[in-house]
């Protein structure tokens, strides 16, 4: 890039961000997905590239977190990838019939949202939330203003979609080579559609709520819904045959592929009632 020279970079083919901490929704909007483990942790780190013609500018940086905007817990299960859609068969080379199509792979399934439990309370004019997983104790820590909406995404992850089959090749044409007959092939099979994925479950919630900051219950949202089945793939459409010489006998169109089948969706989790008590806060700092 040359030095001193101002370019736009609200084109998204120009600015390249990678980063566990924030995600880019658009060329223009960011959203944070960190998982702090420190009440004072307010940074989310990101490396930047920025490319212009044939010149390249990486460098780290960071954001500060002023904490004004309304907080999202994000504990919702990952999606399940979807299968691989197979390509269509040509016309074989060499022998006379066509290829069968291959088969669409499986989506897999959503993963569960996870269990937790949730300690609130109210600090020098911040709501602090303690958050900790039940089965493997990994404890995330945030804090947010205390009129901020606090959103608890513990939903299951989607299935994948299934993989269409991929549609079978033709058969070639019946021809006469050197006084020798060669029949018109049959068409190829159409490969089977992948399963669809099954929806992770939703997780669950325990939250106990300070009673310093009790009207802060209001502002608790708890996503808990299974996550959505995942499509089925499409059934590979069959190989027509190749056209036959006179006196020669048609050949077969292939066999349709079957379509997969749909996943099924996830179980919804629950959240068990708030409840509200003193606690020593300093447990969970």
């Amino acid at each position: 890039m040359n030095d001193g020279k101002e370019i736009n970079i609200t084109n998204n083919r120009k600015l390249n961000i990678n980063s566990n901490d924030i995600i880019q929704i658009n060329s223009k909007q960011f959203k944070i997905i960190k998982h702090p483990k420190l009440f004072n942790d307010n940074t989310a780190c990101l490396d930047i590239k920025i490319k212009d013609k044939d010149y390249l500018f990486e460098t780290k940086d960071s954001i500060k977190i002023n904490f004004k905007g309304d907080l999202n817990i994000n504990a919702n299960g990952l999606d399940g990838d979807n299968g691989i859609n197979q390509k269509h068969r040509n016309s074989p080379l060499i022998f006379r019939d066509g290829s069968n199509g291959e088969n669409g792979t499986n989506g897999e399934d959503g993963e569960d949202g996870g269990n937790y439990l949730s300690k609130i309370w109210s600090e020098e004019g911040f709501t602090h939330i303690y958050i900790e997983n039940k089965k493997n104790k990994e404890v995330w820590r945030y804090k947010t203003l205390n009129d901020s909406k606090i959103t608890f995404n513990l939903e299951g992850g989607n299935g994948g979609n299934g993989g269409n089959g991929g549609n079978g090749g033709n058969g070639r044409d019946g021809i006469i080579n050197n006084g020798k007959y060669k029949r018109p092939g049959n068409g190829g099979d159409g490969g089977n559609g992948g399963n669809g994925g099954n929806g992770g479950n939703g997780g669950s919630i325990e939250v106990t709520i300070h009673t310093n900051n009790s009207i802060i219950e209001p502002n608790l949202l708890f996503l808990t819904n299974g996550g959505k089945a995942g499509d089925y793939g499409k059934a590979g459409i069959p190989g027509n045959p190749g056209t036959p010489i006179v006196g020669q006998t048609e050949g077969r169109v292939g066999r349709r592929g079957f379509i997969g089948r749909s996943g099924k969706k996830g179980l919804n989790g629950d959240v068990k009632p708030v409840q509200f008590k003193r606690f020593d806060v300093n447990q969970f700092k």
